[in-house]
């Protein structure tokens, strides 16, 4: 009798808990806060709010809690959006209620992107962007609130529950933004989605301002790099422009003076260079945004406050010079880089000799080079004017994720070590195969010099997507004198993809020194398609030649019973 009655007290307590929670999302609120460490959440927060016509602001850690309060007027009735998992703030309304606010209540989500979509059945134009970095949700931020477009972070484990929520739409506009994971532009293909994405991000955002200007053209917009979260940016008001991190890429300034834009706003002080650059060569009128009035008083003149900004996560790019040194052998200045980014990258250096204090003759790359993630590129450089006692060099090189947006700047000056090395290695591209069990290309390189070679192999303009991609392997592989070598480099690839990259272009960089790979040799190989594994195919080999053994002893043993018999 007694469970009976715990039983039936619990499932009450439950069911009242449910309607409690059920009316809370059927409150009218006036403004809505995300209280989530998550940025999918965060940016679905606001983008929800939008929808709502509501107020919104977000939390950017724990202590930030009692504060942004202060921002907001007291007759709102407020929603919290908690993330059930990373919260800043734990029962948030209750501090809310505590401060004298209308009403507050709060809505705990696990994933706030494919939830709250649920809350607003009349929306049916989507736009879809990948989830490993910001940069394509800030771009498209503006366009879906001009065009009442539900933003989608999408990728392979996920797209499923997406095709879920739009197979119940009825779908009227799909447009798929950047990179995104072939298995979701496969399966969202029968929607028949506008797919945006060039390789390039400021190529990208150029077009998603286009598509903007040609539904509400402005002549202000807002600067930013695309790393962080600010209220402006969702608000749609202005299209999104990005600066580089450090320098302009060229599209973007090229778009800037060809285009009716009279007016950037600048968000956050630490764009000021590449804002300067663009008044410059532009001479569009540049206001910066760096802070807001204060919302806590510490004094009787009100002091300002930081921009509320939610960071995203986004690659690591960065490169360092890691020596340079005069070869007296070949008469050539050797440069070589260490790059300490986690994705590829590109750079391009502008070099000038210092000789005993003189400058002497520049000297650069014509095109952009390609460095893998961690690894070393030793660029060389001819007809140096380098006689002298003490020899320097001034480095300045543009780097960033693809050839024509090279946003950051590397500016250092170094010493430059006299040193005498003819370089003895020779190698040979024998051929490139592509393991479909691996999901990765294999460069055969022969070694047939008198000494151990350090080799590193890119593979140049294949195709991918529609799309020249250029890969690369991790670091060098050392090739033994006189063997082979099988060099690996990772990429997955389709049919498709497969059929489209016939012949590959492979460049193998050597050099007896594994970080000053000097020498460079260049063929387009026939690609060859492995579809089992070496070690399964090693394996047959195994089973092939413990059959041949076992059936040759059988033979040998059946030929001396007969002898015997006889």
């Amino acid at each position: 009798m007694k469970k009976l009655v715990v039983i039936l007290v619990l499932a009450w307590l439950f069911a009242n808990l449910a309607l409690v929670r059920a009316q809370a999302q059927e409150r009218e609120f006036t403004y809505v806060i995300a209280n989530s460490e998550n940025w999918q959440d965060v940016y679905s927060v606001m983008q929800y709010a939008r929808f709502k016509g509501v107020g919104s602001d977000f939390l950017v850690s724990t202590r930030h809690g009692p504060l942004l309060l202060n921002g907001i007027r007291k007759e709102n009735d407020i929603r919290v959006i908690t993330s059930r998992s990373a919260p800043f703030v734990i029962n948030y309304p209750s501090m809310i209620l505590a401060k004298g606010f209308a009403d507050a209540d709060e809505v705990v989500v696990d994933n706030a992107n494919l939830e709250l979509i649920n809350d607003l059945p009349d929306v049916k134009n989507f736009i879809v962007v990948g989830r490993t970095y910001g940069y394509s949700a800030i771009a498209v931020a503006p366009y879906a609130a001009i065009t009442n477009s539900w933003v989608f972070f999408a990728d392979r484990n996920n797209i499923d529950e997406i095709d879920s929520i739009l197979a119940n739409r009825g779908v009227e506009n799909l447009l798929i933004y950047g990179f995104v994971d072939r298995q979701v532009r496969d399966q969202l293909a029968k929607y028949n989605p506008e797919i945006i994405n060039t390789g390039d991000r400021f190529r990208d955002n150029i077009e998603i301002v286009k598509k903007y200007m040609q539904i509400k053209p402005v002549k202000q917009v807002v600067f930013t790099n695309g790393e962080f979260i600010e209220k402006e940016i969702m608000t749609g008001f202005e299209p999104v422009l990005f600066t580089g991190k450090q320098d302009v890429p060229p599209q973007i300034r090229d778009y800037i003076k060809s285009s009716d834009i009279e007016v950037g706003v600048l968000i956050g002080a630490d764009l000021v260079g590449p804002a300067t650059n663009i008044r410059r060569s532009t001479g569009i009128s540049v206001i910066v945004k760096f802070a807001r009035g204060a919302r806590a008083r510490t004094g009787p003149i009100s002091p300002v406050e930081g921009l509320d900004l939610f960071y995203l996560p986004t690659p690591i790019m960065e490169l360092s010079v890691y020596s340079a040194k005069y070869n007296t052998a070949t008469s050539q200045l050797e440069l070589t880089y260490k790059s300490d980014s986690n994705i590829p990258i590109y750079f391009k250096g502008t070099l000038t000799p210092i000789v005993d204090g003189e400058e002497k003759a520049r000297v650069g790359d014509v095109e952009p080079v390609f460095i893998a993630p961690g690894d070393f590129k030793t660029v060389s450089y001819s007809d140096i004017d380098f006689n002298g006692d003490k020899l320097e060099l001034e480095v300045f090189t543009l780097y960033g994720e693809a050839p024509s947006a090279l946003e950051k700047i590397l500016e250092t000056r170094v010493d430059v070590e006299k040193v005498n090395v003819l370089d003895r290695c020779k190698i040979d591209l024998k051929k490139i195969i592509y393991s479909k069990p691996k999901k990765a290309f294999f460069v055969t390189v022969e070694n047939p010099s008198e000494v151990d070679c350090w080799v590193d192999v890119e593979l140049r303009d294949v195709l991918i997507d529609g799309l020249k991609r250029t890969l690369g392997s991790e670091g060098a592989t050392e090739v033994k004198k006189g063997k082979s070598a099988k060099i690996k480099v990772e990429q997955e690839m389709a049919d498709d993809d497969l059929k489209k990259n016939q012949f590959v272009e492979v460049i193998a960089y050597y050099g007896e020194r594994e970080s000053s790979l000097v020498n460079a040799i260049k063929a387009k190989l026939k690609l060859e398609i492995v579809t089992i594994s070496f070690a399964t195919i090693g394996l047959f080999a195994l089973i092939i030649v413990v059959v041949a053994a076992l059936i040759f002893l059988f033979m040998l043993w059946r030929r001396r019973k007969k002898e015997e018999e006889f």
